[in-house]
């Protein structure tokens, strides 16, 4: 189905914010997420929200093979990580590298998009 051009605008805008929390340091993710348990919104903003919205851009061509590619890995390793309840306080956020790893791939998404 096609969209329209400011609809992706918005899409691939929603996206990079979401990279960019997901990316951003462990304290800075506590203090912006300090109302909601911060591991479970990490994971659930990344998984429900820009991964479905990073599906759809790439089916209108505006995402690449490989960003999404890295979408679904990181996707595949949240998945990994909801196995071990451990991971899922902000204890674990600060201090896991389960969570650095994430960051890191984030990261590496992210710089796929000129940020």
């Amino acid at each position: 189905m096609a969209r329209d051009v400011e609809d992706l605008m918005l899409l691939h805008k929603r996206v990079i914010e979401n990279l960019e929390e997901f990316s951003m340091s462990a304290e800075q993710q506590i203090e912006k997420l300090k109302r909601f348990d911060v591991a479970d919104e990490l994971a659930s903003d990344f998984s429900d929200i820009a991964l479905e919205y990073a599906k759809i851009l790439f089916d209108q061509d505006w995402l690449t093979e490989e960003q999404l590619k890295l979408f679904l890995e990181i996707d595949k390793k949240l998945d990994k990580m909801s196995m071990n309840k451990d991971l899922w306080s902000n204890e674990a956020v600060k201090s896991n590298n389960e969570w650095e790893e994430c960051r890191t791939r984030g990261k590496e998404l992210l710089a796929t998009f000129g940020y």
